[in-house]
């Protein structure tokens, strides 16, 4: 045989197996549009759980439960409350932690505990989603002026891995649909504190308050608002998609067909450099910044009507030019939904007037836990035992 002959013989074999990969990836998109369209839940479950597992052998990944998708930037915290990791925006599980018992931490999800070694080997951990009671909301032309949200939020830190700031309470926001304002009413609010480490803080001339936790507002669109706004795309007919802008890839979004919910995994930090930032001789560097937006999911467009609840986890590292070290500072805010509505102008009115007759004395603690993700044990405990209420 020529060697003009074995030249035509390897370029039609490479051409066939070119066609047998376009085909593949034909099938792999086919299969992912499929599954959306399913009605048959079972059915969905089974293909969608086959698809994950094909994916994630010899790796350990952070699965739903009920989809088998990956699940991004959960915190892993240590028996004393630390977050000692993060997975990755694929799911992936941190390997390099020391053997103990962790719990695993997601606002779309309830913790578990298990140990660290299982990251090591080729089998997935499964969390078990928030069920969600997500109730239809009846719109009329006439009563979209106002988007009346009641809601629950908690803000907390921890320096060097241990908490200093408890924040949580009651809001009521007013956002007006034409405009985009909102604006916020602080119903009841409690404030916790570290008094040990608070005193171990040194006084200085100009001394800078390493207090990092807030009270939350909206603004007047929603971070899925804001990502397309700002030109970030992602596709449309998949389950499962990559956040993209330009060539950077920024999050992730994901859809559970099953209860009708859509989450948006975003890092902020994606497209922005890490600069250190100085002021009086204290110098801070955001390390890791991610949000979390869990949606009704019932059309593309997600507005704060379906918004269901919201997290954002920040790392930074703070110092002082005549310290030692620095200290690496987690904020963890979240914000829940308790009930919404559209209201009139008029209803809006009122409704703001009945607010500041009553006193927040009236206001029961009530933390719904169908509702309010469960705050880690270990957490809980640290707040019970080392903390106390301050006004």
């Amino acid at each position: 045989m020529s060697k003009e002959e074995k030249l035509n013989i390897k370029g039609q074999n490479d051409t066939a197996m070119g066609i047998k990969k376009v085909k593949v990836r034909i099938m792999c998109n086919d299969f992912l549009r499929t599954i959306i369209k399913y009605e048959c839940r079972g059915f969905a479950i089974l293909l969608l759980l086959l698809f994950v597992s094909l994916n994630v052998s010899g790796q350990a990944v952070l699965l739903d439960k009920t989809t088998g998708q990956r699940i991004s930037y959960a915190q892993i915290l240590n028996s004393k409350g630390a977050v000692i990791g993060t997975t990755d925006i694929d799911g992936k599980l941190p390997q390099d932690l020391n053997d103990e018992v962790v719990t695993i931490q997601h606002i779309a999800y309830k913790p578990k505990s298990v140990k660290s070694s299982l990251f090591k080997e080729d089998i997935p951990i499964y969390l078990n989603p928030i069920e969600y009671q997500l109730n239809a909301v009846t719109v009329t032309a006439k009563n979209r002026e106002y988007i009346h949200l009641k809601t629950y939020f908690r803000s907390y830190q921890l320096n060097d891995s241990c908490m200093k700031y408890f924040r949580d309470g009651y809001l009521d926001f007013f956002i007006d649909t034409k405009h985009k304002d909102a604006e916020r009413f602080a119903i009841k609010i409690r404030n916790f504190q570290n008094d040990s480490l608070i005193d171990m803080d040194k006084e200085r001339a100009n001394t800078l308050v390493d207090k990092y936790i807030y009270t939350p507002s909206l603004d007047g669109l929603t971070l899925m608002e804001t990502l397309k706004k700002e030109g970030w795309k992602f596709t449309t007919d998949s389950i499962d998609s990559r956040l993209r802008l330009n060539e950077v890839v920024g999050g992730v979004i994901r859809i559970d067909t099953i209860q009708r919910v859509l989450r948006v995994e975003y890092d902020v930090l994606a497209t922005k450099k890490k600069t250190p930032k100085t002021l009086f001789g204290y110098t801070t560097c955001l390390e890791n910044y991610y949000q979390t937006e869990n949606y009704i999911y019932n059309s593309e467009y997600q507005s704060y009507m379906d918004l269901i609840n919201r997290k954002n986890y920040r790392k930074l590292f703070f110092s002082h030019k005549k310290d030692i070290k620095e200290q690496m500072i987690e904020i963890i805010d979240e914000l829940y939904v308790l009930e919404h509505e559209y209201i009139t102008k008029d209803e809006m009115k009122l409704y703001k007037k009945t607010l500041k007759s009553k006193l927040a004395s009236q206001v029961k603690w009530n933390i719904d836990s169908t509702i309010v993700t469960p705050l880690a044990p270990q957490l809980e405990q640290v707040l019970i035992n080392d903390l106390s209420q301050v006004e």
